[in-house]
């Protein structure tokens, strides 16, 4: 990922689309730097020309947070992490190594659930079992569970040592959770429910989760979507 520097949004935006941000497949070479590169350019451009963002704007890759921006507003730390149970990453991946074309079915699977055995994880790529069903709005109530344990997962990182602050820390979630049909407002707002409850509040002055359409801001007690803009 290059360094950024920009003056305006419609100078972000030119750099931003001659960025190829393509991810491979997990069986072909995927990296976290691909990861990374796909969610910090979607968010620059869904953002680029809104109040969030001001100019002259640098960015800076970098390790412990991911990225450092840096605008009139301040410095602001951004670290990246995606929701995604490790043992769907895993199925996914056996799907792709062995070319299985057969249907599959959504598995329900509880954030930081204990791994599966080698046996299931076969079975649910090869399309040979179902998992749980929803009912109601547990769609909803399970992706906000999700997005907090990924939250807390980064809090506790941001803690330790050789973790650098700035006058604003962003934590952006990618959401690759598997569930059926969600309703993004219904499932926003339980998120936002959860982050009002918590016994302390995490040390992110805003979290953003990137969904299909939109990116969801937090920041307690206001969310909000912003429509994703797609240069690629």
């Amino acid at each position: 990922m290059p360094n950024l520097s920009a003056q305006s949004a419609a100078e972000l935006l030119q750099q931003l689309r001659e960025i190829d941000i393509s991810v491979p497949l997990r069986t072909e070479g995927r990296t976290t730097e691909h990861c990374e590169r796909w969610s910090i350019c979607r968010f620059l451009a869904s953002y680029a020309e809104s109040s969030l963002i001001n100019y002259p704007l640098r960015l800076q890759k970098r390790e412990r947070p991911d990225f450092l921006l840096e605008i009139p507003f301040g410095s602001v730390g951004i670290e990246i992490t995606e929701a995604v149970p490790p043992d769907f990453a895993w199925a996914d991946a056996k799907r792709e190594e062995l070319n299985y074309d057969t249907l599959t079915f959504i598995h329900r699977f509880e954030p930081g659930e204990p791994r599966r055995s080698k046996e299931e994880i076969d079975r649910i790529a090869r399309g040979a079992t179902w998992g749980d069903v929803w009912a109601g709005d547990a769609p909803e109530r399970e992706w906000a569970d999700a997005m907090l344990h990924f939250a807390r997962r980064k809090a506790e990182a941001l803690a330790k040592t050789g973790f650098e602050r700035f006058p604003a820390d962003w934590l952006l979630i990618y959401d690759n959770w598997p569930l059926p049909a969600v309703d993004d407002s219904k499932a926003a707002a339980y998120f936002m429910e959860l982050l009002c409850t918590q016994p302390g509040p995490l040390p992110f002055d805003r979290i953003f989760v990137e969904c299909k359409r939109s990116i969801w801001q937090f920041q307690i007690p206001r969310h909000a979507p912003q429509p994703i803009l797609d240069l690629w």
